[in-house]
């Protein structure tokens, strides 16, 4: 059975006469990371801030690892981290000194954990350095070095690539998979930068004026998936869409002016199967090409299916 970690049952909050959560359901398993993605002032923070207990719901419920936050709010939040577009450090300690604190404050954090965490921060030399000279990049390793100390079982991350070069987004990757897969812990990241939460996340949120209006699972791109979505070219599309729909292994998906969009199944049928029963039946084909999305693409075209409700 799936254990979930985080559960968000019809959370619903205003702020004043203004609707900011609706109706807002969605869990978060154990070991997965999930990405969180909305325009601004779509209730991104708001949502984090009642996660974290900084905001209380108007309705609904938050359950983290099986603890109701409302009835047992120590409980439920002993295990969360949660690290901000800018974390929270002490900047007239150092590093180690910052952890050392960090551990104290948690329950039953060994010595040997604490090493780790200083490891596992890669920040070297740096680790004895005061933090106000640490640079975003060092300052997000020193708080994602916190969540594996102790029994961490939540990381919260607001906008964790801002400021970080491309090297620093590809450790934060690594760093993420560690905890997730050898860890077991949950990562929700809220991000606007969507080509990013594509490679790190395994599941992404899309929220819109305070309401969930998808879910989409990120696909494994090291999987070759079966199923692909072609374009195919023709001077009489309304001739072969007709063809295509008595075609099992095909889903038609719109019908163009230049010719026709479709979903194909390849792992049952090789493509040019498809290409000469339209040949058969009297339909040139101009050309063909596989019309692939990322996550971008898929975010703008529900916010257009959104704006036209």
């Amino acid at each position: 059975m799936i254990e979930k970690v985080l559960e968000l049952k019809n959370i619903s909050k205003k702020r004043g006469k203004t609707q900011v959560l609706t109706d807002v359901n969605f869990s978060i398993n154990k070991g997965e990371i999930c990405g969180f993605v909305g325009r601004n002032g779509a209730g991104k923070t708001t949502l984090i801030k009642i996660i974290t207990s900084m905001l209380f719901p108007d309705e609904g419920e938050v359950i983290i690892c099986g603890k109701n936050l409302k009835n047992e709010r120590e409980e439920a939040l002993k295990n969360v981290v949660s690290v901000v577009e800018t974390p929270e450090m002490y900047g007239y300690m150092t590093g180690r000194q910052n952890l050392n604190y960090i551990a104290s404050v948690l329950e039953n954090v060994t010595k040997d954990e604490i090493e780790n965490a200083i490891k596992f921060s890669n920040l070297g030399s740096k680790i004895d350095e005061k933090v106000k000279k640490y640079s975003l990049g060092m300052k997000q390793r020193l708080g994602l070095a916190q969540a594996i100390m102790g029994n961490v079982s939540l990381l919260i991350l607001d906008e964790p690539t801002n400021g970080l070069d491309p090297m620093g987004v590809f450790e934060l990757k690594n760093t993420l998979n560690t905890l997730a897969k050898e860890k077991g812990v949950s990562i929700f990241i809220s991000s606007h930068i969507l080509s990013e939460i594509e490679n790190i996340c395994t599941r992404v949120v899309f929220i819109d004026d305070g309401k969930i209006i998808s879910i989409q699972q990120i696909v494994d791109k090291e999987k070759v998936s079966t199923e692909k979505n072609m374009f195919i070219k023709t001077n009489l599309p309304e001739k072969a869409s007709e063809i295509i729909k008595k075609i099992p292994y095909v889903k038609l998906l719109k019908v163009e002016n230049d010719g026709i969009s479709i979903l194909i199944n390849s792992e049952l049928h090789d493509i040019f199967d498809m290409l000469k029963n339209l040949h058969e039946d009297g339909i040139k084909v101009e050309g063909y090409f596989e019309v692939k999305q990322n996550l971008e693409d898929k975010f703008v075209k529900m916010m257009g299916e959104v704006s036209n409700e």
